[in-house]
Parts: structure tokens; C-alpha cells; sequence
């Protein structure tokens, strides 16, 4: 990883709580917990901290060596490259179910990495329970660290063993802590099928999320931190966004809420397009999600190379048509399969954040707005709007504080007049805007 920490891997068959395990050592509700198997399919990293001593853990897809299906057997292969990638393996088993055969196969696979492994017997919700520690003792890990993800028994003493095992020397985590610096977020949002993921393995050169033509394949959010011509961003695959729903099923309900939280925490939306389909009032509601979240977007058709020229540019024609709320959104044409046209993904990217990040002196604002208000002719009840005052008050987004002669917060025409008089002078591309209305 970018800031070198060690990483830690949880590791077990399906359901045996290893998503609510990271959930408990990281305060948090950003794993995925479901009672239906094989939720977590993906590799992901999360940051923890005990007692001042921080590492990164690594959650994963329940192993199970049984399932020959693509999908089981995809989930086996991220598990052993979070293995590899791993200073330290925690090894969960359920201590409700006597030994299976995969939990013993997994013994056997943690055995030859040579890896230092914390053995966890995990669902210990009280001293009166009926459990089968003693049945995997044939495991070779000796008696596990019995514990409770749900209810948080046994997890310090958990914690105390993977620390100290690590060996965390305080100079090391100060100089972790120290070289940490705010990232650019740049999430990866669609429909479902539309090539999020397959993009996501592309610009970060590495297969970290498993992709299939089934529907849904991505439950979760996936991060991954690069480097691109000495710039470093944080990206983030996403689950595919469909159109609402009046009944939805929980575990639909909190992958979508994962990735709605996606947009609000990250400063640029890469919101891709199947070109392959007419652009749908869904696609534009993922636009409009961005918008009203304060976050940028840049609009990519993906799959160019299964489309001609002319459906192409017909599909971006509609687009354009749609959106006619906010078209100062970049529009890029890619085939993340191919990698044909990735590079201008980064070279809007610094475009955008640059953008975002423009800070318009008070001189400059009131010089354009007064040029422009002897030809705006708004009037109100008779009275003609003037803008008195105006004022940049903050940046990523851009927030600017308005002072005119009477209220305008619910007066759109004057809204679009104001936010079209400083596009047309200062851009702010891909880049929505926020005001603060006053008089």
C-alpha cells in the first residue's frame, strides 16, 4: 500500500462473520453483513488503529474449495492474493459448527504460506453457549481466540495478539501517520453491467474486482490507491445504481446506500454509460446524484469498440438533449476492455480537480456581475433584481454567498441566470456549484 502499513487479512469459509469482525476492529458499518453466503466477493482494504498503532485489514470472500462454479472459484483466487499481499493472516471459524471439510482445507492452504496466523473462534456469545473449540484442535493452530464480532467479546485480547505480532514500532507508525495526505476520491458509478468494475481493474492494472456478466456481481465498495504520472488518487468501484424500487431487498437497499455514501465522500464521479444502450433517465439520475452531492462528474461511454461511429455520437446527442440542467459535464468516449482512451480519464481528472478547487477573488465577481446586470432584465412583482452583493466563501465545490434586493432562493430563472454568468466567465467544468441566498 501507498503508506507502506502492514496489512492484515481475515480469512475463513463463508459466514462465519468475518465481515462483522472488521466492522467491530474498525468502528464501522462499511463491510456488507448478510446472513445469505458469499456477500463479500471482492479483496478489501480498510485502516485500523489499536492502541495508537495503526495497519491496514483486509477483508475477503468466504473460501470454499467445494463450489467449482466461476464465481467460487474467482472469490478463491482474490482470497490467495490478499494471502500473498498479507504481514498477517487471522483465521476465522465458527465455533457454533463442528470442523468442515473447507474449513480443514483451509488449514491446510494458511499452513504452507508460512505466514504468521491468529487462530479466532468466532459467534462466543456467552460462557453458557454450546461450542466445539475443542474440535479444532485437529486444525494444528492450537485453542482459538474465542470471541464475538457481533457483541464484541474477546476482540481486545484479538487485537492485543495481532500487534504485537506485527511488531509496530512507534517510529514507524508516527512516520505512517505523518506522510498520510488528503487524496483525491474519484469513485466509479453506473447502472449495473455498464463496465465499473472491468474500469476499475483497468486503471489500477490489477485484477482486485471480480467481474462477471451476471448482474450485481459487485455487493460492496472497493478502493484502491495509484499513482499516475506522480499524482496518486484514491478509486472506488461501486455497485451498480438501479432505478428505485417501492420494495427493495435489504441486501440491494445497503449496497446501494454504500455507494450513494461513495458520492457524498468523494470529490469526482466517473459515471459511465453503456454505449451499447439509449442513455436512460436512470443514467441522468446518476448525474443528478453527483449534482445535488457537491461532487464532480465526468461522463464516459463505455464498450466504443461494440458500437459504429454514427449510434455512438447519436446516443451522445440524446445525452446532451437530457441534460440540459447541467452541460458542463465532460463527455469521454472509452473501452475499458481494450483500454482504449484511458489516459484521458487522468488527463480530465487533474482538469476537474483543478477546477473544483478555483477560488474567484470578491473584486473580480462583482466587476463581472455588475457588467452583466444592466442586460439582465428580471424583474419580480414589478422590481428589477439587482445582485448587490456576491462572494466566494468556499471551494470543492465552489460555494458562493449571494446578497440581493429581494428574496430569490425560490426563483429559478434568476438561479440559472447567476450560475450562467459565472460559467461563462470562469468555467468550472464538470464542477457543480453551491449558493447561499440572502437580501
Amino acid at each position: 500500500m501507498k503508506d507502506n502499513l502492514k496489512v492484515v487479512s481475515v480469512i475463513g469459509k463463508p459466514n462465519t462473520g468475518k465481515s462483522t469482525l472488521i466492522n467491530r476492529i474498525c468502528v464501522s458499518k462499511d463491510a456488507i453483513v448478510h446472513e445469505q453466503p458469499m456477500i463479500t466477493r471482492d479483496r478489501k482494504y480498510y485502516k485500523a488503529d489499536w492502541n495508537g498503532k495503526s495497519f491496514y485489514i483486509l477483508d475477503t470472500g468466504g473460501i470454499d474449495f467445494q463450489q467449482k462454479d466461476r464465481l467460487s472459484l474467482q472469490v478463491l483466487l482474490q482470497s490467495k492474493k490478499a494471502i500473498d499481499e498479507s504481514d498477517l493472516i487471522i483465521f476465522v471459524v465458527n465455533l457454533r459448527e463442528p470442523v468442515s471439510n473447507s474449513d480443514e482445507d483451509i488449514a491446510l492452504m494458511l499452513r504452507k504460506t508460512g505466514k504468521t496466523i491468529i487462530f479466532a473462534g468466532n459467534k462466543y456469545d456467552s460462557d453458557k453457549g454450546e461450542y466445539f473449540i475443542e474440535d479444532y484442535l485437529k486444525l494444528g493452530f492450537g485453542y482459538p481466540i474465542n470471541i464475538s464480532a457481533m457483541h464484541g467479546i474477546g476482540i481486545g485480547d484479538l487485537l492485543d495478539e495481532v500487534v504485537n505480532n506485527l511488531k509496530i514500532n512507534d517510529e514507524q507508525n508516527i512516520d505512517n501517520l505523518e506522510s498520510a495526505i488528503e487524496i483525491p476520491k474519484i469513485s466509479i458509478l453506473g447502472k449495473p453491467n455498464v463496465g465499473k468494475s472491468t474500469l476499475f481493474n483497468t486503471l489500477i492494472n490489477e485484477e482486485r474486482v471480480i467481474v462477471d456478466d451476471k448482474e450485481g456481481t459487485t455487493r460492496d465498495t472497493i478502493n484502491s490507491v495509484l499513482t499516475y504520472n506522480g499524482k496518486t488518487y484514491e478509486f472506488i468501484d461501486t455497485a451498480g445504481l438501479k432505478k428505485d424500487k417501492i420494495v427493495e431487498e435489504d441486501l440491494e437497499f445497503y449496497s446501494k446506500l454504500r455507494t450513494l455514501r461513495t458520492i457524498e465522500r468523494s470529490d469526482i464521479g466517473l459515471i459511465l454509460i453503456d454505449s451499447t444502450c439509449e442513455v436512460s433517465r436512470q443514467d441522468i439520475n446518476i448525474i443528478d446524484t453527483c449534482l445535488k452531492s457537491g461532487t464532480s462528474a465526468i461522463i464516459i461511454f463505455n464498450k466504443i469498440d461494440l458500437v459504429s461511429k454514427d449510434e455512438l455520437e447519436n446516443n451522445i446527442k440524446i445525452l446532451e438533449k437530457k441534460l440540459y440542467f447541467s452541460n458542463y459535464f465532460p463527455i469521454l468516449k472509452i473501452s475499458a476492455i481494450d483500454k482504449k482512451n484511458i489516459n484521458d480519464i487522468f488527463k480530465y481528472i487533474e482538469i476537474v480537480l483543478t477546477e473544483r478547487s478555483k477560488n474567484i477573488s470578491e473584486n473580480k465577481l462583482m466587476q463581472v456581475f455588475k457588467e452583466k446586470s444592466v442586460d439582465s432584465f428580471i424583474y419580480q412583482d414589478g422590481k428589477q433584481y439587482k445582485l448587490k452583493f456576491i462572494k466566494q466563501i468556499g471551494i470543492n465545490p465552489p460555494y458562493f454567498i449571494i446578497f440581493s434586493n429581494f428574496d430569490i432562493s425560490k426563483k429559478t430563472n434568476i438561479k440559472n441566470f447567476i450560475q450562467k454568468v459565472l460559467r461563462e466567465n470562469y468555467g468550472f467544468i464538470g464542477t457543480p456549484l453551491k449558493f447561499k441566498y440572502k437580501y
